[in-house]
């Protein structure tokens, strides 16, 4: 996997410099490091009634789960690939 390059979220208004302006930036080791301590993930994708957790883990520099193809989760990815993983 190749690494991303560091951001800023573009938030008009709210006083943050773009990426490419001032310092500060954390490089992706310091939030792969984040990544890989704990032992519990939520993948949340979009759907019609809300959002979906799963169950998933970090390993060598992805995020992994299972499904089936036909599952909810499955189809939500396939219609809208958005989605927000967090880890506790």
């Amino acid at each position: 996997m190749t690494e991303p390059p560091p951001g800023r979220p573009y938030m008009p208004g709210y006083g943050l410099l773009k990426a490419d302006q001032g310092s500060g930036l954390l490089p992706w080791l310091w939030a792969e490091e984040l990544l890989i301590a704990p032992r519990n993930y939520w993948l949340v994708s979009v759907w019609p009634y809300g959002r979906l957790p799963v169950w998933g883990l970090w390993d060598e520099g992805a995020f992994w789960f299972s499904s089936s193809n036909g599952s909810r989760k499955a189809r939500n990815l396939a219609c809208d690939p958005r989605c927000v993983m967090s880890c506790a």
